[in-house]
């Protein structure tokens, strides 16, 4: 009896956990994938037909599904390349302070601003009229860079990925703050007395021991770029010209304009396998041995 109530002691804890998972997680991506299958009926009334792979035949000829799926990992890119790499050099910076926990708050506030009201802010700050960006690019003698950031597609995802930077790069600064702070300081100073550099001990100490943390933030900012929505939604809701669509944003037009939550539904299980693959990789490759 009591080698019975040992081995189910752990699901027992375990039990509200899965329970939770299953009804808020898995049992909504189990009835998308149901709906993938089936399309609307030619009215309300009429019951969803059964259509098979129809949905996912639709998306390979679906030229701004591709467009948007493309803009997505141009997000993903550029959220690695920008407030990644500016955490980890922030948190490279700032670990051997004593004030450290200062900056550190200092460089979190952005994560607590509600991406819908930096997203309205920013707005203004690009504003071609009154904006703040143009103004002081007129103040400085550069006058000539100004234009509508927006408004024209040849910059408008890049300036509204610089919104979700702004917001993103304390959350890395933090994350690799924390990851620092977990290597014995002993490492450094043997490699200092054998003669290594501020750059030979980054490279051969910090990023090697910090490559759990960095695994973490890289699947964090893929997943988290691959479904993004919000801030482009309020700041340009995918133009002009479609040169901001992303697929999160394309999906919610669909289901709430045109009412194709089929094909919607059909997109999401796409855009969710991506993901899982994008994540498996960078941890695949980052876990393994050399």
């Amino acid at each position: 009896m009591i080698d019975a109530r040992g081995r189910l002691g752990p699901y027992l804890f375990l039990g509200p956990a899965i329970l939770y998972l299953a009804i808020w997680v898995y049992y909504p991506i189990a009835k998308n994938f149901y709906l993938s299958f089936f399309t609307a009926g030619a009215s309300r009334s009429d019951a969803p037909q059964f259509v098979g792979l129809a949905n996912y035949q639709r998306l390979l000829s679906d030229d701004l599904f591709f467009r948007a799926l493309m803009h997505n990992l141009a997000w993903v890119a550029l959220s690695i390349v920008i407030p990644v790499v500016i955490g980890l050099v922030l948190a490279v910076l700032l670990v051997e302070r004593r004030a450290r926990l200062f900056y550190a708050a200092v460089f979190f506030l952005p994560v607590t601003v509600a991406p819908i009201m930096a997203a309205i802010v920013w707005g203004w700050i690009y504003n071609p009229t009154f904006g703040a960006l143009n103004q002081f690019l007129a103040v400085v003698g550069l006058g000539g860079l100004a234009q509508p950031w927006l408004a024209d597609p040849a910059t408008a995802l890049v300036a509204v990925n610089m919104i979700g930077s702004w917001g993103y790069y304390g959350f890395c600064a933090l994350i690799f703050l924390a990851g620092l702070q977990g290597i014995d300081p002993e490492i450094y100073d043997a490699a200092r007395i054998d003669g290594a550099n501020s750059f030979r001990r980054f490279w051969s100490i910090t990023l090697p021991l910090l490559k759990p943390t960095l695994v973490f933030v890289l699947v964090y900012t893929i997943i988290g770029s691959m479904k993004f929505f919000d801030i482009i939604y309020v700041a340009t809701k995918g133009g002009p010209d479609n040169s901001t669509q992303i697929v999160a944003v394309y999906m919610f037009d669909l289901f709430i304009r045109q009412g194709e939550q089929h094909y919607a539904a059909a997109m999401s299980m796409v855009l969710t396998a991506i993901i899982l693959v994008m994540s498996l990789l960078v941890i695949r490759n980052a876990t393994r041995r050399t």
